[in-house]
């Protein structure tokens, strides 16, 4: 009889688990493919990627012409593998795109595995559902940007550390990889985040063991190759690169973490918190309260308030206030709400609920509604508007978008029949809630979306009024995005030109990147405009092309 029980118990968890990564799926695969890149980070990432695959260096992150070692290889090294396996059934910035779902699905498994080594065999599904429930993750997850490379190196980090009192060779062989995956996506600081974390856990006695020390040692054995393989050949045949990665992008990142950044940045990141890691945030906030006695008694709400801790204060040490730049914050927030989830009074748990079903509902609504609107043209003005938004879109139908997309509204009506009076069925109602919008706005209306955010349109344009002949092409205002999508579609390198005379550089036709709402005396006299573009609907950028009087004649 108890053996029936258990298996039965056993049988229900696995088909509960099972419903989740259909989940987590539904989650994951709308908005990775389907659309070119965006700006702002998509389209300077997939330009390293692209010279990678065109042109073999893979040391040297390279982007239109020019080195570009903000970030650490690791992500672009990844992007191009994926783009090389796929490009045969894709466009290769959608197939290069696929390294964001393979970080991500490395990132809810390991914080998952964290969550039951912190609180038990049940509680993985309601951390990966409070973290896919989470507002302000859902659009970066789907971007190509080393931050997801960063969130898997985080969460293998986590998930070692809550492994380490009892598996230790296990746990100092996450760290260890974590440690390398954060190092080689985001440099420097990832490893002083992990350092500092290490270094403080033993102020609470229940890490002062031997286990924890030896799995630091196990941790720094693995991830010396990480840490020393890849800036030794840069050293090696690269020593400028070398230098520029280390002087520039590393250094200078630990000396601007200051309080003056701190007063200037304190105030935006704490505004973007409660709709960022909504419902995260205030069911953490319950943890803290109903656990109040325990927080810093137990292992498993040391080790992610800690970490908690230390992300944020990086976070708001950082001298460019994005909220990109708070993800690292919601990994320790969702497993801290974790066991307040589970313990949601009924009252906040139906609120919780209700909220969801009420806004993520309407949102659908809205959604399907304007989708209709563009394939059948009525209402008449609702239409106009949406083209208002969009000039020269052509709406179309999809029937692959159009199933998913119905089949994603069907999956998510199902189960509003139960009650929501339990916190773990809320939050797993809002995890739907938030796949639903999201699958909706990246099947329906993404060409919408798409025809404004893409560059293709203004860059192929700008190419065919090029002359014939030319001896180069200077540039000013170009950003990163800019230069990586010229590269891609028109094999444009340009030579940066940012002083306000441009014949010393000897090129003969100039770029520039302006705001059409504000006068630009830049190139100055001897230049006459050959063309000038924009994206549609985009009325803050443009790009104006020009050429040297003397070479018009």
């Amino acid at each position: 009889m108890r053996n029936d029980l258990w298996a039965e118990a056993t049988q229900d968890e696995s088909r509960k688990l099972g419903l989740l990564m259909l989940l987590c799926l539904a989650w994951l695969i709308p908005g990775l493919i389907g659309h070119a890149p965006w700006k702002p980070d998509e389209a300077g990432a997939f330009g390293i990627v692209y010279h990678m695959l065109k042109s073999g260096e893979w040391l040297v992150p390279t982007l239109a012409g020019e080195p570009d070692l903000t970030f650490g290889p690791l992500y672009y090294w990844t992007a191009a593998l994926f783009a090389n396996l796929f490009s045969w059934a894709m466009p290769v910035y959608d197939a290069a795109r696929l390294a964001s779902a393979f970080y991500m699905v490395l990132t809810m498994a390991a914080l998952a595995m964290a969550a039951r080594e912190l609180y038990g065999p049940t509680m993985q599904r309601l951390a990966l559902a409070l973290l896919i429930g989470s507002v302000g993750l859902v659009t970066h997850a789907h971007e190509m940007v080393t931050d997801t490379a960063l969130l898997a190196g985080y969460a293998l980090v986590l998930w070692g550390f809550a492994l380490s009192a009892r598996r230790p060779n296990l746990a100092g062989m996450l760290i260890g990889l974590g440690v390398g995956v954060a190092f080689l996506s985001r440099g420097i600081v990832p490893l002083a985040v992990v350092i500092l974390c290490a270094a403080l856990l033993p102020i609470f006695q229940n890490w002062r063991n031997r286990r924890y020390a030896y799995t630091l040692l196990i941790a720094l054995l693995v991830s010396l190759p990480f840490l020393t393989i890849w800036p030794w050949l840069l050293h090696h045949f690269a020593r400028s690169a070398f230098f520029q990665w280390w002087r520039v992008e590393n250094i200078p990142l630990l000396a601007k973490f200051s309080i003056t950044f701190a007063r200037n940045e304190l105030l935006y990141f704490l505004r973007l918190l409660p709709w960022f890691a909504w419902p995260v945030l205030p069911i953490t906030l319950w943890t803290l309260w109903g656990y109040r006695a325990r927080l810093l008694r137990e292992t498993r709400f040391q080790l992610p308030l800690l970490f908690f801790c230390i992300t944020f204060v990086f976070t708001v040490l950082n001298a460019e206030a994005r909220d990109i730049h708070a993800l690292p914050v919601l990994l320790p927030l969702t497993l801290l709400a974790v066991p307040g989830a589970e313990t949601l009074r009924r009252g906040a748990a139906n609120a919780l609920g209700s909220f969801g079903i009420m806004t993520f509902g309407l949102l659908g609504i809205f959604l399907w509604f304007s989708w209709t609107t563009l394939m059948t043209g009525h209402p008449e003005r609702f239409f106009h508007h949406l083209l208002k938004f969009q000039p020269g879109f052509k709406p179309h139908f999809e029937w692959l978008s159009f199933s998913f997309a119905l089949l994603l509204t069907i999956l998510w009506l199902l189960p509003l029949r139960d009650s929501l009076r339990s916190g773990r069925r809320a939050v797993f109602h809002w995890a739907a809630g938030v796949t639903l919008v999201w699958g909706l706005g990246t099947t329906l209306m993404l060409p919408w979306l798409d025809h404004s955010k893409r560059y293709s349109t203004v860059v192929l344009a700008l190419k065919r009024h090029l002359p014939a002949h030319y001896n180069c092409i200077g540039s000013a205002g170009l950003g990163e995005p800019q230069r990586g999508v010229l590269y891609y579609y028109a094999g444009i390198v340009t030579t940066r030109s940012e002083r306000a005379e441009y014949a010393a550089y000897g090129c003969d036709l100039f770029l520039l990147q302006t705001d059409p709402r504000h006068p630009n005396a830049r190139p100055g006299q001897g230049w006459v405009k050959l063309w000038q573009g924009s994206r549609p609907g985009d009325k803050s950028e443009a790009f104006v092309l020009y050429r040297q009087r003397i070479a018009a004649r």
